[in-house]
């Protein structure tokens, strides 16, 4: 009897002292890059000389630069809104990822630090297979060919770095 309660005692302990460490979930920690390519019809509302306010609605799809894994040929639409002065650039957005399930991650867009040479990220949430995931964007955005007024076409070089429950 004294044996099973000094047994009990000590594996009481040592859970405690592990600190749940020994039960933790693993995570798998991935990084890679891509291109979505978009179409869009935002609005623009002057606010005064050199101050509008953007609003826009994204549609596309991305692709992986190895041809497969998490995201490749997926559909992007972001919801997104822009505040431009001469003193003040500020973007904020919702971008999702779906893929060919229907599963989505959803991403929060950052205004793009002074002086740096991309925009940041930060994946926010996800349905079905990617709920728990994590990680962060890194983005820059090209217009390459004119495109008809009221119009933007584009596309978006992207470093994705993830922190996946295993």
């Amino acid at each position: 009897m004294k044996k099973c309660l000094w047994m009990m005692v000590l594996c009481l302990v040592l859970t405690i002292a592990c600190g749940g460490e020994v039960f933790a979930q693993a995570k798998k920690e991935m990084s890679f890059s891509g291109t979505h390519y978009f179409s869009s019809t935002p609005k623009a509302f002057q606010l005064g000389p050199g101050q509008s306010i953007t609003q826009m609605e994204v549609f596309g799809v991305r692709v992986n630069d190895s041809g497969d894994g998490p995201f490749h040929n997926a559909s992007v639409h972001i919801v997104a809104v822009a505040y431009r002065s001469k003193e003040y650039n500020g973007y904020r957005g919702y971008l999702t990822w779906t893929d060919k399930d229907g599963d989505k991650v959803i991403a929060e867009l950052l205004d793009r630090p002074p002086g740096a040479s991309s925009s940041p990220a930060r994946i926010i949430g996800g349905t079905g297979k990617y709920i728990g995931w994590q990680g962060t964007v890194e983005y820059n955005v090209e217009n390459p060919r004119s495109f008809p007024e009221g119009t933007i076409r584009g596309l978006c070089r992207e470093h994705i770095k993830l922190i996946i429950p295993e």
